[in-house]
């Protein structure tokens, strides 16, 4: 009898192997770098946004803490003497600067600086322009609520304008303007 072996497998000789294995594996490495990158990028860009959107909500804040500063100042006031157009302070026949010009906001006779900053890149800022005076009992309807009635009385009515920023020096800048009325 004669018996005869077989291998079970028949090994390829290395000079038939051509690379392929290598040149697939390298672009699917490609293919994966490529996709790491784009997802990168778009986090970057949502990190950016929400670092944008605390820099306007800050700049917001401040400068409506600003205007709430510049009402506590008219609730404490006992004479419109001050109102003379110096040092952020504009009388009824004084003309109020433009809110839009930076010179508005860097001189500081146009403008008083609020107190707190809170973490801004510059202290908020306001001027107060003295709007109107409503005579009598016309004005002085629902001034401290709804359906009250102060009776008699003068209601003088003043612009306030505050500006604030962000956090840093190229952040967003937010600019209210508000009117709040007072009976003298």
């Amino acid at each position: 009898m004669n018996t005869t072996i077989r291998p079970a497998m028949t090994v390829k000789s290395p000079q038939r192997q051509r690379g392929v294995v290598l040149v697939v594996s390298l672009i699917m490495l490609l293919v994966v770098t490529l996709l790491a990158v784009s997802s990168m990028q778009g986090t970057v860009l949502e990190e950016k946004m929400a670092g944008n959107s605390k820099d306007r909500n800050l700049a917001f804040q401040t400068t409506e803490s600003a205007v709430r500063e510049a009402e506590m100042y008219i609730e404490g006031i006992v004479s419109m003497g001050s109102f003379d157009g110096t040092g952020g302070l504009y009388g009824f026949a004084s003309a109020e600067p433009y809110f839009g010009l930076s010179t508005t906001w860097s001189d500081g006779t146009q403008h008083v600086v609020a107190a707190n900053d809170y973490g801004s890149y510059e202290a908020p800022r306001y001027f107060i322009k003295h709007f109107t005076t409503v005579a009598g009992t016309e004005g002085a309807m629902n001034m401290s609520g709804y359906g009250d009635n102060k009776g008699t009385g003068d209601v003088t009515i003043f612009k306030i304008t505050g500006r604030g920023t962000g956090g840093s020096a190229d952040s967003a800048e937010v600019i209210l303007r508000s009117h709040y009325g007072r009976i003298f």
